[in-house]
């Protein structure tokens, strides 16, 4: 069971988030301003810091939550087919549809300082990178237990790499690239599930 005091330090850092995501959907990373999310939650700048070390620390916190949210819907996604190059198709299409309609990703890529907001889709990715690799690795493996693991890491990566690239640079519609992805893949997860058997 949490104590008093974790629940609260739960509690102030979720307030934090809330006005940090704020900020940057009002105004990018550029209008991300510690002293405001301090002001805005009724605390000191020093706990901002204390909390995040620093502005990039925030932006990654933020982050990394939209990311956990993100694949809650993600993973519903994959788990409404018991296919799984219909999951993939699902799952894919899903993501990009919500990336499209997310004011966090808009900012990041649209607003000021997006230059420094968009790395985390791009050169400095790898922690979002790793947070959805993990949770979308264990989801593939609970529920779809005849695609070997190796393998299913290997898709998982594929999509997570074509789904990053679509949200950065946008292409056809989600369903399309969706279905692209499951056509290209098809192959390698019928074989891999029948070599498995």
């Amino acid at each position: 069971m949490d104590s008093f005091a974790d629940r609260t330090k739960r509690r102030l850092r979720d307030e934090l988030l809330d006005n940090a995501y704020d900020a940057i959907v009002a105004g990018g990373y550029d209008g991300l301003r510690m002293n405001d999310v301090a002001r805005r939650t009724g605390v000191s700048r020093q706990t901002v810091y204390n909390e995040f070390g620093d502005k990039w620390g925030v932006l990654q916190a933020v982050a990394n939550r939209e990311t956990e949210r993100f694949l809650l819907d993600v993973n519903a996604a994959l788990a409404e087919h018991a296919d799984p190059i219909d999951g993939l198709r699902a799952a894919v299409e899903r993501a990009l549809a919500l990336a499209g309609d997310n004011p966090l990703v808009k900012a990041a890529l649209g607003q000021p300082g997006s230059d420094q907001a968009s790395q985390l889709l791009t050169t400095r990715g790898q922690q979002v990178l790793e947070v959805a690799h993990l949770r979308l690795g264990e989801h593939v493996r609970e529920h779809w237990p005849e695609v070997p693991p190796e393998d299913a890491t290997s898709c998982v990566d594929v999509a997570l790499r074509v789904v990053l690239s679509h949200i950065v640079t946008p292409g056809p519609p989600p369903a399309t690239v969706a279905a692209q992805l499951a056509r290209v893949l098809n192959p390698f997860l019928s074989q891999s599930r029948r070599q498995h058997r």
